[in-house]
């Protein structure tokens, strides 16, 4: 009867002990199992697709042109260049854009000529259309934004941007007097009597273009000789007619010298 007690009592602890060990293999084992999946799944790594929420003046600290533009720029035209007081950098795709700007100021915006070396504004002109401004700004052409000039800006700033009357006794405003980067902000805020084109008229892309034609049009070419101010073909024709009303003159008054002469 000892003998069977014994053996009965180590069966019953045999069996109270079962559960302990089968919790220590269970733990093992989803240890074992999370460590593999740590192995097979890859860390996300910072380089790849960042999120809308990166600050791109953050993103590229101890860039000198990332702290000017902290400094000076992101005050009024937010961090990422989303605007706020100052209007949004998307179309800003071009450093030729954005210089002028920067050094001369306009409509509300100081200039910053006198404060920022020309090391610093062409540095912060890069960088905001390299990481400030839409990627589809920078595909913007020149030759579109003469359409879009001649479709949307020529009937008040005439088709050379000298400007051009308006009514009651207004005037549109001489494109060449102003940084090409003016005309983007005109678009975007609207000026005056001007509206505002951006939006659902035209987007990034088009105002970019045709931020790169008022540029020609402040400093146009001038393959034929004298742009003669480059206020129109109206200028042109008349300067063309008095020259050949003067020709006409001359041929009229040295025939006549020969008519009457002496033999």
């Amino acid at each position: 009867m000892g003998r069977a007690a014994v053996q009965g009592g180590e069966r019953r602890g045999r069996w109270l002990r079962l559960p302990a060990q089968l919790g220590v293999v269970l733990v093992v084992l989803c240890a074992v199992a999370g460590a593999a999946g740590a192995a097979s799944s890859p860390s996300p790594s910072p380089s790849v697709d960042a999120s809308p929420g990166v600050n791109p003046a953050t993103e590229a600290a101890g860039d000198p042109a990332a702290e000017v533009f902290a400094e000076n720029c992101s005050g009024c035209h937010g961090g990422r260049g989303e605007g706020g007081f100052g209007p949004p950098l998307a179309a800003a795709g071009f450093a030729s854009l954005v210089a002028p700007m920067v050094e001369e100021g306009g409509i509300q915006m100081p200039a910053f000529g006198d404060q920022l070396s020309d090391a610093q504004i062409h540095g912060v002109a890069e960088y905001v259309a390299a990481h400030i401004a839409d990627p589809a700004a920078r595909t913007a052409v020149t030759a579109e934004g003469g359409e879009t000039y001649r479709l949307y800006c020529a009937g008040c700033h005439s088709t050379t941007g000298r400007g051009g009357a308006l009514t009651r006794g207004r005037n549109a405003p001489d494109l060449s007097q102003y940084p090409a980067a003016e005309a983007l902000a005109a678009m975007i805020l609207g000026r005056g009597n001007m509206p505002a084109f951006a939006g659902n008229t035209l987007d990034v892309r088009q105002r970019a273009a045709v931020g790169l034609y008022v540029g020609v049009l402040v400093d146009p070419p001038s393959p034929g000789g004298r742009g003669l101010g480059y206020l129109g073909p109206v200028t042109e024709g008349a300067v063309s007619a008095i020259a050949l009303l003067m020709l006409i003159f001359l041929a009229v008054w040295l025939a006549w010298k020969s008519r009457t002469a002496k033999p």
